[in-house]
């Protein structure tokens, strides 16, 4: 069943008592709520936006960048129904029982549960996600293993958006009640400060708050809003809530994408190539994972391009291109100067270009923290201090060069680098030239057996808590390479299990 909280009388949720209360309706708080209905718990689902995208909204996702350059906070999520969902791409891809293991030379990496926790719930989060998984794997330009790097692939979504699919379910669910408008303001805990009893909510008109009881509740608001909620929760716990280490917030992590070259071909490509390091070999260089994605440049079209130029050049109509297209225009590829470039060489045709998405290196002070602007509702927003190291740039620069060395030996063509990771001084491209991150946002609440070290325990529980839990890829312990969507409701769905047990 739907309801909308500014409809509702103030008293409405008095002497009501749900199993469980979850706050975000992306993919983990859809997935979670899902799986707890066919548990029979019953479920409040709590979404601070609409059913569509509202501007009253979307604004309380601004926040100020202070670390690496980035993109404005709001442009990276979606406040309303589905959450980031809404700009998804399906990308779609597992962790791999590796990326759950300790590397000595990466401070504090390592999970405190293993894949084989997760792999129960894979055939469940292909059906959640309508992930497509019979899609062949190209040939590999290379031929047999390399030693080096191994192909991979991904799979894809073929319905990326969440809440239209669900939401026929959603209003016949007897288990599931969703409230949109409604705002997460703040929680009040029993007199140990250690269980939460009731989830304080505000909507838009009225400055009288709403309490929801439940006998469990769980922040599935993304791996920005998931630390920022509980910094600002210091009404009963001054450091906030789950922060008695100061660990609320910190190890943010990305997946940086770069283009890191051009490449000369021996015979043209037709179709992208996906490649990941062997693991022996990363570990001899001390780096950290990434994947390489080896493409040949697609044939550029005069009109697309023009649009392209006129679209990242012109406020109004940058604007305009993103209302029609439903996402920001793509300013670092393309555009009306390299269409006249492939118009004069054909030769082109024969290139290929290649970019990596890597793994981050965990740092404490890589961290989302509150900065003195407060939102609607009196919330501090958010500092972001995004901090990369040298270890980032190492693994970049000694993939792109591996690759490099491989074309040649193979006799596949011939890879120019970037300049910036020749002669560059360990910065990475900002967003001006590069996309710079998926965006995905990690680790930022990420788990560990220490509350020294994390903020939740192995089964999402935040360290300190009876019944707060957390979900989303802000409980990432790390990052890898992998885009993170699969593997936040393989999480989610194991967190149901969980509850459907403990409530």
């Amino acid at each position: 069943m739907i309801f909308d909280a500014e409809k509702l009388e103030a008293d409405w949720f008095a002497g009501r008592q749900f199993d469980v209360c979850i706050i975000g309706t992306g993919p983990a708080g859809l997935s979670l709520a899902r799986r707890l209905a066919g548990h029979g718990a019953s479920v409040a689902l709590m979404e601070g936006g609409d059913l569509e995208l509202t501007h009253e909204s979307q604004q309380i996702y601004e926040g100020e960048n202070v670390g690496a350059d980035y993109w404005p906070l709001s442009a990276t999520r979606r406040r309303f129904l589905g959450g980031s969902s809404n700009c998804w791409g399906g990308w779609c891809r597992a962790f791999e029982a590796e990326d759950f293991y300790p590397i000595k030379y990466h401070a504090e990496s390592g999970w405190p549960i293993a894949k084989t926790d997760l792999d129960p719930y894979a055939e469940a989060t292909v059906t959640f996600l309508d992930v497509a998984v019979d899609e062949p794997m190209p040939d590999s330009s290379f031929g047999a293993e390399t030693g080096v790097f191994r192909q991979i692939d991904f799979n894809f979504s073929q319905d990326l958006l969440l809440a239209p699919r669900f939401m026929p379910e959603l209003k016949e669910s007897q288990n599931i009640q969703l409230f949109v408008n409604a705002n997460l303001v703040d929680l009040e805990l029993d007199d140990n400060r250690q269980t939460v009893r009731y989830g304080i909510f505000r909507n838009y008109t009225r400055a009288e708050p709403f309490r929801v009881e439940a006998k469990a509740f769980v922040l599935c608001l993304g791996g920005l809003e998931n630390p920022r909620f509980l910094l600002n929760a210091n009404r009963q716990i001054a450091a906030g809530i789950g922060n008695q280490h100061d660990m609320v917030g910190r190890y943010f992590s990305e997946h940086p994408h770069q283009n890191v070259g051009h490449v000369l071909l021996r015979e043209p490509m037709q179709a992208r190539e996906f490649y990941a390091p062997d693991r022996r070999w990363m570990e001899q260089q001390e780096i950290l994972s990434f994947s390489l994605y080896f493409s040949p440049v697609r044939q550029l079209t005069f009109t697309r391009e023009v649009i392209r130029s006129a679209a990242c050049n012109i406020d109004f109509i940058e604007r305009l291109a993103e209302a029609v297209a439903g996402k920001e225009p793509r300013c670092y590829v393309g555009g009306l100067e390299d269409y006249l470039k492939q118009w004069r060489n054909p030769d082109l045709m024969l290139t290929g270009t290649l970019s990596i998405v890597s793994e981050q290196a965990l740092d404490p002070e890589s961290r989302v923290r509150l900065g003195d602007d407060t939102d609607r509702f009196g919330l501090r927003r958010i500092e972001l201090d995004w901090r990369l190291n040298d270890l980032d740039f190492q693994t970049i620069q000694t993939a792109t060069m591996a690759f490099g060395v491989l074309l040649a030996e193979r006799n596949v063509g011939r890879l120019k680098m970037a300049d910036w990771l020749v002669d560059g001084d360990g910065t990475l491209p900002g967003t001006d030239v590069a996309q710079v991150g998926g965006p995905h946002h990690m680790c930022t609440t990420r788990m560990s057996d220490s509350p020294r070290s994390g903020v939740v325990d192995r089964d999402c529980r935040v360290h300190g808590m009876h019944n707060l839990y957390i979900g989303g890829s802000s409980v990432f312990s790390t990052g890898g390479y992998a885009n993170p969507t699969f593997t936040i409701v393989q999480l989610a769905m194991r967190l149901a299990d969980h509850l459907a047990i403990s409530v």
